[in-house]
C-alpha cells in the first residue's frame, strides 16, 4: 500500500466505523479516494478529515440528507476543494449549525452572520430513528445478508417515504434478489424525491442498459455525471454506450477521463486498447 494513504479496513478502524459505512460514503461521492490501487480504494489524510467529519455529524444527529446538503454548500463556498467537508468545519452551537472557515465563523454563503432566511434556523433534530436503522441495512448489505438488509430498509421507509438513499439501496437489494421491475420502479421513485441522486441516476442507467434501452440510459448516464463529474465508472458505460451508437469522438473523451480518474483499475488496459482503435 502506498505510503500515507489508508485503505477502506484501515480507515474503518481508525475512526471506528464499519467497512460497510466508509463504502458508502465514498460511494455518494461526498468523501473521494486519493488513488485506486488494482481496484482498491485508498484514502488520505484530508479523507479521514473529513470522515471523521461525518462520523461527528452523524453522531450529533444529522441525516445524510443534511450532510448531503452541506455538503453542497461547502463546495460552493471552497470549490476548489478536492476533500469539501475536510476544508470547511461544521459543528453545532447548542443545536445551531455553525460553519468555521478562514478563521471566521460563516454561513455557507460566507455571511458573517448566520442568515439561513431560506430556510429558518438551522436546528439539529434529536438522532433519528430511521437513520440508525438505515446505517444498520447498510451493514447487512455490505455483509450479504440480503433479506435482513431489505427488512431494515422497508422499515426506513416506512417511518421516512423521501429517503432517497434507502430508496435506491432498497432497489439494489431488489435487483440482487432477481427483481429487476421492483428494482427499477424504486430507483425511479428515488429520482422522483431527489432527480439529481446520483447513485439513482447511475444504477437507472445500469438497469436500461441491461433492458436494452440504449438511448434512455445514456441520458442517465450523463445525468450522473452532471452532478458528480469524476464518477469514473459512469465515464467508462457511457463511453462503452456511445461506442456502440457510433459516437466515437465523443466516447474517447469519456475514455480519457476514465484513465485520468483510475489509471490503475483492472479495465485500464482495455480503456487504453480503446483509445488506440
Amino acid at each position: 500500500m502506498t505510503e500515507g494513504l489508508f485503505g477502506r479496513r484501515e480507515v474503518a478502524r481508525l475512526l471506528g466505523m464499519s467497512e460497510g459505512e466508509v463504502r458508502y460514503w465514498e460511494r455518494t461521492g461526498l468523501i473521494r479516494p486519493a488513488e485506486r490501487d488494482k481496484g482498491e480504494s485508498l484514502f488520505d489524510f484530508k479523507a479521514l478529515v473529513a470522515f471523521r467529519a461525518v462520523r461527528y455529524l452523524r453522531r450529533e444527529g444529522l441525516s445524510v440528507r443534511r450532510i448531503r446538503k452541506y455538503a453542497e454548500r461547502v463546495k460552493e463556498m471552497v470549490p476548489e476543494a478536492e476533500q469539501p467537508l475536510a476544508e470547511v468545519r461544521i459543528s453545532l452551537v447548542g443545536r445551531q449549525v455553525v460553519f468555521h472557515h478562514a478563521g471566521r465563523k460563516v454561513d455557507p454563503q460566507g455571511q458573517l452572520l448566520l442568515d439561513f432566511s431560506q430556510e429558518g434556523p438551522q436546528t439539529i433534530p434529536l438522532p433519528s430513528a430511521a437513520e440508525d436503522l438505515f446505517f444498520r441495512a447498510l451493514q447487512a448489505e455490505e455483509e450479504g445478508r440480503w433479506e435482513e438488509a431489505q427488512a431494515l430498509y422497508q422499515e426506513v421507509l416506512k417511518r421516512d417515504p423521501e429517503h432517497g438513499d434507502a430508496l435506491v439501496n432498497l432497489g439494489n437489494v431488489r435487483l440482487k434478489l432477481g427483481h429487476p421491475e421492483e428494482a427499477e420502479a424504486l430507483y425511479r421513485e428515488a429520482l422522483a424525491v431527489d432527480p439529481d441522486h446520483v447513485e439513482a441516476n447511475y444504477n437507472l442507467a445500469n438497469l436500461l442498459e441491461e433492458q436494452g434501452d440504449l438511448e434512455n440510459a445514456v441520458l442517465f448516464y450523463r445525468k450522473a455525471l452532471h452532478e458528480a463529474p469524476d464518477f469514473a465508472d459512469a465515464h467508462f458505460n457511457l463511453a462503452r454506450l456511445l461506442e456502440r451508437q457510433g459516437k466515437l469522438e465523443e466516447a474517447k473523451g469519456h475514455w480519457r477521463r476514465y484513465l485520468e480518474l483510475d489509471p490503475f483499475s483492472e479495465w485500464a488496459e482495455w480503456a487504453r486498447r480503446r483509445l488506440e482503435d
